[in-house]
């Protein structure tokens, strides 16, 4: 007899949940909500609710890395520096992003509405992309690199 996973229960209850989430914020009904130049938005009706299930799961995802992370750094030492290692480069990818984002305020418009970015939102922002390209890049040069590693070993 297989034995069953409490992790596999817990993420097959959070998948169905997100999916059931999901379906009803595009199948609510939406509501007009009216912009300050006068112009009339639909917006979902269940947009405040998906939103906050977001927040719920991206919180239990983190504490959850936190708990196995500390776990495993008292179970295998060895791992557990690895794993810090990997949280320190992200850590050090993103400040440095940070860091050589600009801090110019960005305005635009958008329906009629004016739109209007502080310079703290637009070097979140920033920090953010350079990130994600950094990060991309990473793992195509990893890819490439593992893949002419094994095409010299065989």
């Amino acid at each position: 007899m297989k034995k069953i996973n409490i992790s596999s229960i817990v993420l097959a209850i959070l998948f169905v949940v997100s999916l059931v989430m999901l379906v009803v914020f595009f199948l609510a009904d939406t509501e007009n909500q009216q912009l300050s130049n006068g112009q009339y938005q639909e917006v979902s009706t269940f947009l405040d609710p998906f939103l906050y299930w977001a927040y719920v799961v991206v919180g239990l995802g983190i504490v959850l890395l936190l708990v196995f992370a500390v776990k495993t750094f008292l179970t295998d030492v060895k791992a557990g520096l690895q794993g810090l290692i990997s949280i320190a480069i992200l850590a050090a990818i993103l400040v440095g992003c940070y860091f050589f984002s600009g801090e110019t305020e960005f305005t635009r418009i958008v329906n009629g509405e004016t739109e209007v970015y502080s310079e703290g939102t637009m070097k979140m922002i920033d920090m953010w992309l350079y990130s994600i390209y950094i990060l991309t890049a990473g793992t195509v040069v990893l890819i490439i690199g593992f893949a002419a590693k094994r095409a010299i070993i065989k």
